[in-house]
């Protein structure tokens, strides 16, 4: 039976409708698809920058505080320092990532350096002659701790950050200056091995913030980057901060035609729409596993993956004989801060604490919130011999010396730290993390005892 023309209009019309569905159908998906993908290597650009900043902090700090012997060899005994100068240098810069020379300046005039061969130029340079060197120079000794200069041109040749450590001969009253220290890191080759220079996906810029330069200088990239950044990410340094700032470099158009194309091969709308729902699906399964796994507040791994993972390293203790340590960390007088300032304060203080555990520990230890005030360290690969209390006496020391800044409220944390070592297969997770509990409330009783005897002394005075 033939059609009727007016069964052919219809037909025809909706044969049009539904190209247009299609054609539209399609276009939206792949315009979503697209753009789902550029959120993804946002996302990823993100990470590597995360990374970046990283290895930044943990590098700069790294060799500033290995300096930080040398100067205390000097400030104890300048003479003996000189007179075993080549001794001392060599061992520093064999233990140092990026230090290329070393050198100590009594009264600002360069005498010593190591290597000298390289920097023989630096030998006898007074640093009164340099203004700009000059000035950092002066800039530590008012601070009267180490300042991280530059990045500053050398005399010797080559761009380096110099950590300056100021020396005095009347140390702790520090009344009389004798002279500095000075510790050149490679500036070149720190960006380089950091990756600063092989970040795909974005263009950066690193602005130096401290007490010479509190409005910032730029001293990586260009004054356009620094001023239409995507993303900003802060680098904690000794006496001031760096901020990276970066715009992402993403070709939009790029991933919608590989998707137009993508879903051509796929031939036709069905096969589209199914492939979209299976990546959304995934997707989705990806973000809510990665969700179950992490502290919302703290980002920190939560207590579900600090059990996963305290199996995998029992497992790892029985087959290669490693052992490691948890620390079981509470906060002291944090219900204090909730009920006198509220509770949005409490939860900075927990993503301070957060931040302060992370930059204490090592990049491979594991710091996790496993609810309320209460946090867990867990320190890989650790040798029987370490002394764990002497690493959590400093561990709570570094912690509590950075108060959080809120509102003009200066919230200085109390931590009360227990621990316990695993060496010993017979032994349960449930029976670790009890015996670190333990000894954690048996320090948080010794702290509420100290408050309860100051209290007492302040009465009788």
């Amino acid at each position: 039976m033939s059609l009727t023309n007016r069964q052919k209009t219809l037909l025809w019309l909706l044969s049009v409708l539904y190209v247009m569905a299609a054609f539209i159908t399609i276009e939206f998906v792949t315009q979503t698809y697209a753009e789902r993908q550029i959120a993804a290597e946002k996302s990823t650009v993100y990470d590597r920058l995360s990374l970046v900043r990283s290895r930044l902090e943990s590098a700069i700090f790294m060799d500033t505080y290995l300096a930080d012997s040398l100067a205390t060899v000097v400030t104890i005994d300048p003479n003996f320092a000189m007179n075993n100068w080549e001794a001392i240098g060599s061992k520093l810069l064999n233990k140092a990532m990026f230090v290329r020379n070393v050198g100590i300046a009594p009264n600002n005039v360069i005498s010593h350096t190591y290597p000298l061969k390289g920097n023989e130029k630096a030998i006898g340079f007074d640093f009164r002659t340099n203004p700009d060197q000059f000035r950092t120079v002066e800039l530590a000794r008012k601070l009267q701790t180490v300042y991280i200069a530059g990045p500053l041109e050398l005399v010797q040749g080559g761009q380096a950050i110099i950590a300056r450590y100021p020396i005095f001969a009347d140390y702790p009253l520090n009344k009389q200056y004798w002279g500095c220290v000075s510790v050149v890191m490679d500036f070149p080759k720190l960006l380089k091995a950091t990756g600063v220079l092989d970040i795909d996906g974005a263009r950066i810029a690193i602005i130096k913030h401290d007490a010479a330069n509190p409005t910032g200088d730029i001293i990586y990239g260009d004054e356009a980057t620094h001023q239409n950044a995507n993303v900003s990410m802060t680098v904690k340094l000794p006496n001031g901060e760096w901020l990276i700032n970066a715009i992402y470099e993403i070709d939009k158009a790029e991933h919608v035609l590989m998707t137009h194309a993508t879903i051509r091969i796929m031939g036709g709308v069905a096969a589209v729409l199914t492939y979209i729902v299976l990546m959304l699906l995934y997707r989705h399964y990806r973000y809510v596993h990665t969700a179950s796994m992490q502290d919302e507040l703290t980002q920190l791994p939560n207590r579900r993956m600090v059990m996963q993972l305290l199996e995998r390293l029992v497992h790892d203790v029985t087959i290669n004989k490693r052992t490691f340590a948890i620390l079981n960390i509470d906060l002291n007088g944090f219900k204090k801060v909730n009920d006198e300032l509220g509770h949005h304060v409490g939860d900075e203080l927990l993503k301070h604490i957060a931040q302060q555990l992370r930059l204490q520990v090592r990049a491979d230890d594991t710091v996790a919130r496993m609810g309320g005030d209460e946090f867990i360290v867990v320190l890989h690969n650790v040798r029987p011999t370490t002394d764990i209390a002497a690493l959590v006496d400093k561990l709570k020391r570094k912690v509590e010396e950075q108060p959080l800044h809120w509102n003009g409220h200066r919230i200085e944390p109390s931590l009360s730290i227990g621990f316990a070592l695993y060496h010993d297969a017979d032994v349960s997770i449930k029976d670790l993390l009890k015996h670190a509990d333990t000894d954690m409330y048996s320090a948080k009783k010794r702290h509420k005892a100290a408050q309860t005897t100051n209290s007492s002394n302040a009465s009788l005075l």
